[in-house]
């Protein structure tokens, strides 16, 4: 029975996610309106999913996303943020810190349960996968202990930064990853990945990875995203 937490104080709001669980069955919670009690009340209710205003009076969300993370007990948990629709400097900046997606207010009662819905299903599917440190994904096979990439049993020749790129979209598959988060995340590698160099990777990528490559999507001012073949 997933568990979700609300962080917002706008009580309208509130009332309306409450509602929207009330239309699937399964789903309970709780929320709260103080973010010098997040954490403390985050950790007692140990909820799957974290929705959380990007603007609380008295607290910064985009703070309050830093602390969720740093905890030891809460850093995996996902988090979708709330924003409102001109924001668009929130919405990049919330997802580098490692929010999962984000919905803009006002939103429509079946748009945020999908969205919950898929951010629940891609957080299980890529805690296995990481767990496994082998992604598969419709004949696409990723094994990250030996660098190894292979399509319908047929292994690719991709360097080595190509490779990481490929894994972090293939695990997080359907989600957006910010050019920053796939910069950062493959520096170590290699002194220095630009971002310029990200593109030519994921050019590299459409071209030797076959029918694979047409899942890899530029999302515009954002990043990238793998979409699960249908």
């Amino acid at each position: 029975m997933p568990k979700v937490l609300i962080i917002e104080d706008d009580p309208k709001i509130v009332e309306a996610i409450q509602k929207t669980f009330s239309l699937e069955p399964g789903f309970t919670c709780r929320s709260t309106s103080q973010p010098d009690r997040v954490i403390d009340e985050a950790i007692a209710y140990k909820p799957d999913l974290i929705l959380l205003d990007i603007k609380l009076p008295g607290g910064d969300g985009r703070q309050i996303i830093r602390t969720l993370k740093e905890n030891s007990k809460l850093k995996l948990t996902p988090i979708i943020f709330l924003t409102g629709m001109s924001n668009e400097g929130d919405r990049v900046l919330g997802l580098n810190l490692g929010a999962d997606d984000y919905v803009v207010k006002p939103f429509g009662a079946m748009e945020l349960l999908a969205r919950i819905q898929a951010v629940l299903r891609r957080t299980q599917r890529a805690a296995s996968n990481l767990q496994e440190d082998v992604v598969h994904l419709s004949g696409l096979t990723l094994d990250r202990s030996n660098r190894v990439a292979t399509w319908r049993g047929k292994r690719l020749k991709l360097q080595p930064k190509e490779f990481e790129v490929l894994y972090l979209l293939a695990s997080r598959p359907d989600r957006t990853l910010t050019r920053e988060f796939l910069v950062e995340s493959t520096s170590r590698y290699e002194a220095d990945v630009a971002s310029r160099s990200l593109d030519t990777h994921i050019k590299n990528l459409r071209q030797k990875l076959g029918p694979p490559g047409q899942w890899i999507e530029t999302v515009p001012k954002l990043g990238y995203r793998l979409n699960s073949p249908a």
